[in-house]
């Protein structure tokens, strides 16, 4: 079942969310973020424009997806969103991050939203394979903009068009 995240989900949100820092080139942080920083992120989505949903399977959170304003305060940019999601580890290949993204989607288009954009790390072949599913194609990139332990790695922006 997929539904809006709640104040009582935010540490199965924040733990998913780690296990990619740990894992490393899943994204840009190379530490863990704190509950609190989390609990701020939360806070600053507002449920009715910009939610976080999760995927939950008897009250256990297995991933979750964000809709964040892309470039939050230029106007022009209002109907642009980038779209996050992260699965938990022990739970990946089983549909959930397609789940998610569907539903996810969906909202957008009803909401109005013209284009998603997913930024990730080059190389997270994973989540290239799953936003190519989804319609999502490469709109750009910035070379050797991630630096983790030594290694170089482009920022991929992928897009779709609602």
């Amino acid at each position: 079942m997929i539904s809006r995240a709640k104040p009582e989900h935010l540490k199965s949100i924040n733990n998913i969310y780690n296990q990619a820092v740990r894992d490393g080139l899943r994204t840009a942080h190379t530490e863990p973020v704190s509950l609190n920083k989390r609990r701020q992120w939360l806070n600053n989505h507002p449920k009715d424009t910009h939610p976080v949903f999760v995927y939950l399977d008897n009250d256990t959170v297995l991933g979750w997806l964000s809709i964040s304003p892309y470039r939050a305060e230029r106007q022009a940019l209002n109907e642009v969103v980038e779209i996050s999601y992260y699965v938990d580890y022990d739970h990946h290949n089983r549909g959930v991050a397609s789940e998610l993204m569907k539903y996810g989607l969906t909202f957008c288009k009803v909401a109005n939203y013209r284009i998603a954009v997913a930024i990730l790390v080059s190389g997270n072949k994973p989540s290239v394979a799953l936003l190519k599913k989804f319609g999502f194609s490469e709109s750009g990139r910035i070379p050797d903009a991630l630096h983790f332990d030594g290694e170089y790695r482009d920022h991929l922006y992928m897009s779709k068009r609602l």
